[in-house]
């Protein structure tokens, strides 16, 4: 086929592709992916464009995925869930696929394998319910008893097998005209989602603040340790992203001020890290806001000036303890020696 004839085809898939956003949940099931959601969830809204989640997932925490459940059902805007060549929407991601108006799969793709872990009964029989109640809005046939089968069997279908039962529909062509991706701080903190990681932070976190409750004098153990356990809980799903920014800001705030007693200039050093941190991802997870030059400039000086102040209290508590010196007694009785000629005496 001439080049021409590729172009104008080319032109046309285009021209009947959908305009939607996208949104990328290519990791753990976590704070960050509602937080995510939520950002990507809001520019769809405000451009009345749909939104596809694309999952490639070995799933994650239950309240995390509740919040995004409730999120898409809750959507103004339509919502589809797609499961790319060789990727897996499992566990919490099979629920996030329920959820969605409609499911695209490639051949290659799983979806299933949502029993929790452990297996105890009480949540198994929410979980299932919970997956009854999403294939439910969609469908009233025996498609219904293949998603809870996710759940009771820990059963999983394959791209090819999900489109055969109907529970799936093979791919559309879309134009994104956002893209949504967890940025470098967020696949960072994504990175400790691992079930052991959050409880080892919270435990790290209370040895701290016992340290600094049992010890004498204030050295900053106590300010990380409740850092840590925010962290701990925003991971697990249970703090909102404005918890940990707070947390963030209210400990770098605390360790600057720290400093007027100490003058180390770790304490200043490490509360202007966490301020920073924490100015990034509030503004990092506003959607209608782009963060400009002048804006982190701005904030870099406000840190500087802050480690600035801190250092100069520091100084001016030094100067206020210093006590002056009596040299009264080493001057009585002793012998002075000039370094330069003492001119005669002028006779009046």
């Amino acid at each position: 086929m001439k080049p021409l004839a590729l172009a104008l085809l080319a032109v046309a898939a285009l021209a009947y592709a959908e305009a939607a956003v996208a949104v990328y949940l290519d990791g753990a099931i976590d704070g960050t992916a509602v937080s995510l959601v939520q950002k990507a969830l809001a520019d769809a809204e405000a451009r009345g464009a749909p939104l596809v989640v694309v999952l490639n997932t070995y799933g994650g925490y239950l309240a995390p995925m509740d919040k995004i459940v409730e999120m898409l059902i809750n959507a103004e805007t339509p919502v589809y869930a797609y499961v790319p060549p060789g990727a897996k929407a499992v566990s919490a991601g099979a629920f996030i696929a329920m959820a969605a108006r409609k499911i695209y799969m490639a051949p290659t793709a799983q979806i299933g394998a949502a029993e929790p872990r452990p297996p105890d009964p009480k949540v198994v029989n929410y979980a299932a319910a919970r997956m009854r109640s999403l294939a439910q809005a969609k469908w009233n046939d025996s498609r219904v008893d293949v998603a809870v089968s996710f759940v009771t069997q820990n059963r999983v279908l394959t791209g090819r097998e999900a489109v055969e039962l109907g529970i799936a529909e093979p791919p559309p062509q879309w134009t994104f005209l956002a893209e949504h991706r967890r940025d470098p701080l967020a696949q960072l903190i994504n990175a400790l989602s691992d079930p052991t990681i959050p409880i080892a932070l919270m435990a790290l976190g209370a040895v701290l603040i016992a340290y600094e409750v049992l010890t004498a004098g204030f050295q900053g153990a106590g300010v990380l340790g409740g850092v840590l356990i925010a962290l701990a809980l925003y991971l697990l799903g249970q703090l909102g992203a404005e918890w940990l920014w707070a947390a963030l800001a209210l400990g770098g705030a605390a360790l600057i001020a720290a400093e007027m007693h100490t003058g180390h200039g770790a304490f200043a050093l490490t509360g202007a890290e966490l301020l920073a941190v924490a100015l990034y991802m509030a503004a990092a997870d506003q959607p209608y806001h782009q963060t400009q030059a002048a804006a982190y400039a701005v904030a870099g000086i406000l840190a500087t000036a802050a480690v600035a102040l801190a250092y100069l209290g520091y100084k001016v508590r030094q100067a206020l303890r210093r006590r002056p010196q009596d040299y009264t007694t080493q001057l009585i009785g002793a012998v002075g020696v000039a370094k330069t000629p003492n001119p005669p005496a002028r006779q009046e």
